[in-house]
């Protein structure tokens, strides 16, 4: 069972709103938007299984992922929700949806097309496997570590999120990084599909980000045909992290 956590009023009579995060995120990605919900309607964010304070399991296909996801919503007791997913978690909401559309009322996907990409992350998830947790005595010297492979100290920032320390000092990743590692190949990649998911859905890219392109919005439209792509221009591959406040404006005018 996945670990979640609800934000507002679960029994509300609201439809629910499930949020997924990305690659290497956790559900403490979305507290602050979750948050910001509250008197609109629930949401219950999820840790994907390896991540956050979910089981560490063999595996990260989208299938199992999927699989997962539809086991804490029966096990909640609903059938339908609103769906939303940053990135890893945009894939697994569109598949979701692909494959289940009678349980997905509206789709929200965040900076990711339905499309396999390059593996673009490999140096980043070398750089953190080997990394000599059993002698550092910081989290700076962790930064200082990742430095020479993540320019950016915001995204260096949110990868070290994962980094737990334990009673006696010494540093361990929360997240199973090496199953992740394992198969980031399948993480990069999408399954392949004849479904087209009918109801509504939006797409959400940061202007900043190369994630979705242009040309993109046609193969987005072969499986989700009445979707529509918006763009946050100053946002990169975080916009609900990055532009709250536009991102919010966006999600509540679609959900409304």
């Amino acid at each position: 069972m996945l670990n979640y956590r609800w934000f507002g009023e679960s029994d509300s009579g609201v439809t629910p709103l499930v949020v997924l995060h990305g690659l290497l995120g956790s559900l403490d990605n979305w507290q602050t938007f979750a948050r910001g919900q509250a008197g609109k309607r629930p949401v219950l964010a999820l840790d994907l299984r390896n991540h956050g304070d979910s089981p560490h399991v063999e595996g990260m296909s989208y299938q199992q992922m999927v699989s997962d996801v539809l086991a804490v919503l029966d096990a909640l007791g609903m059938p339908t929700c609103d769906l939303m997913g940053h990135s890893m978690g945009g894939k697994v909401a569109m598949s979701l949806a692909l494959q289940h559309p009678e349980r997905i009322q509206r789709l929200l996907v965040v900076d990711i097309a339905p499309k396999a990409y390059p593996p673009r992350h490999q140096a980043l998830l070398q750089a953190m496997v080997s990394m000599p947790l059993a002698s550092l005595s910081s989290r700076k010297q962790a930064d200082e570590w990742l430095s020479t492979t993540v320019k950016h100290p915001f995204e260096r920032g949110f990868l070290l999120k994962n980094l737990g320390r334990k009673s006696d000092g010494s540093f361990y990743w929360q997240c199973n990084l090496p199953e992740i590692a394992r198969h980031y190949l399948k993480i990069s990649g999408f399954p392949a599909n004849m479904a087209s998911y009918p109801a509504p859905a939006l797409f959400i890219r940061g202007g900043q980000s190369d994630y979705v392109a242009d040309e993109d919005l046609a193969l987005i439209r072969q499986a989700f045909p009445a979707a529509e792509l918006i763009s946050i221009e100053a946002a990169g591959h975080l916009p609900h992290v990055q532009t709250p406040a536009e991102f919010t404006a966006l999600v509540d005018a679609f959900l409304n």
